[in-house]
């Protein structure tokens, strides 16, 4: 298996890259500024051919990364349909599927975070981007309608998936930079049932009273019984 885990300490943000070992033909997951120079090392060290560059979120960083990586790259940028005017190659939806080499990835559209969300899924390995964390979620504007679907994407597209499944997110929580599905479902207590999207709304507008769509701010919520109101 050819996969490696790239952290900016500065921002605690993650980028990932993983390839087909028999083809060499490699994709990376939410490139930084600071990580390109490592990925770009790491692309020639192990001979891999960049052909995706995929984009779980709109992000100001994600987009210069890719930017610089598509420059001397064959890579092309994946962005979810809904994303707005920013630059891509390729439009993806929900359920679409990326071949790469003898492997593929699946794009699973998970809206909250906001409309244009995604998580990939290679393997048993699915890159959450924000939407969700190791052992927490990052939350998203206080506003029960993208609450309420954020809640949703993570109970009926990822909790559903095997318990084995693990989870990269796009930012370490807690000193942590990986999960899985089984230690969310159990540690995550409101996503036990689906009468608890009104306790996992009243914890992110208690977490950001103030926050909007226009916020740069970046909390995260734990599930514990701590992060919610009675």
């Amino acid at each position: 298996m050819i996969f490696r885990q790239f952290f900016d300490p500065k921002t605690k943000r993650l980028s990932y890259l993983f390839a087909d070992p028999a083809t060499r033909i490699a994709a990376v997951v939410d490139p930084m500024l600071a990580t390109v120079d490592s990925m770009l090392e790491t692309i020639a060290g192990l001979d891999l051919s960049l052909q995706y560059i995929l984009v779980t979120c709109i992000h100001l960083d994600h987009d210069h990364a890719a930017l610089a990586l598509k420059a001397v790259t064959d890579g092309r940028v994946v962005l979810h349909e809904r994303a707005p005017g920013v630059h891509s190659d390729l439009r993806a939806r929900h359920g679409d599927i990326l071949y790469l080499g003898e492997e593929t990835v699946k794009v699973i559209h998970t809206p909250g975070q906001s409309p244009c969300a995604v998580t990939y899924q290679w393997r048993d390995r699915l890159f959450t981007g924000e939407t969700l964390l190791a052992g927490g979620v990052g939350v998203c504007a206080p506003r029960d309608t993208h609450v309420t679907q954020l809640y949703q994407s993570i109970t009926s597209r990822l909790l559903i998936l095997p318990e084995e499944y693990l989870i990269y997110p796009g930012r370490e929580f807690k000193g942590r930079r990986m999960s899985n599905v089984e230690e969310i479902r159990r540690c995550c207590h409101w996503f036990y049932t689906g009468r608890r999207v009104g306790a996992f709304a009243r914890a992110c507008q208690r977490m950001l009273p103030n926050w909007s769509l226009d916020s740069n701010e970046e909390t995260t919520i734990s599930g514990t019984e701590n992060d919610v109101l009675a």
